[in-house]
């Protein structure tokens, strides 16, 4: 399988790393339940099929959170049916509290759009088959 991060997900992990340890190293291991177990990852880690997203049938994602801390870290992911590549798209914390921040269902209106357009690149610079174009 192809591994696939973008730019908006490698800065946002650089930035949790530089943070809080406990969350980045679960947020690892959530993200390697992904790549190890694919498409038969499962809840509470992974939900598949993003109804906000142009892509649903490939969009999902990771949901990262140490028990007793306020941050709920979400990466949006595409993983297609026959599972040759999975792209991290973006990544963030739905519960933010600075001032720019949206958070719960506000992060989920930027984020997604911002993930379908990323995932909408990747497949038309022909890296990768065109597969996911739910349209």
């Amino acid at each position: 399988m192809l591994i696939i991060r973008s730019q908006e997900f490698t800065s946002s992990l650089h930035r949790l790393h530089s943070g809080d340890g406990n969350l980045f190293v679960e947020v690892a291991a959530d993200i390697r339940y992904l790549l190890r177990r694919r498409r038969s990852a499962c809840l509470p880690q992974v939900r598949f099929g993003l109804s906000q997203s142009r892509y649903s049938s490939v969009m999902g994602e990771v949901r990262s959170h140490v028990h007793g801390d306020t941050e709920f870290i979400r990466t949006l992911f595409a993983l297609p049916i026959d599972e040759s590549v999975c792209a991290l798209l973006v990544m963030g914390d739905k519960n933010a509290t600075g001032e720019n921040d949206r958070t719960g269902n506000a992060w989920y209106d930027q984020a997604v759009p911002l993930a379908d357009m990323i995932w909408g690149r990747i497949l038309d610079s022909g890296v990768i088959r065109a597969q996911g174009r739910d349209t």
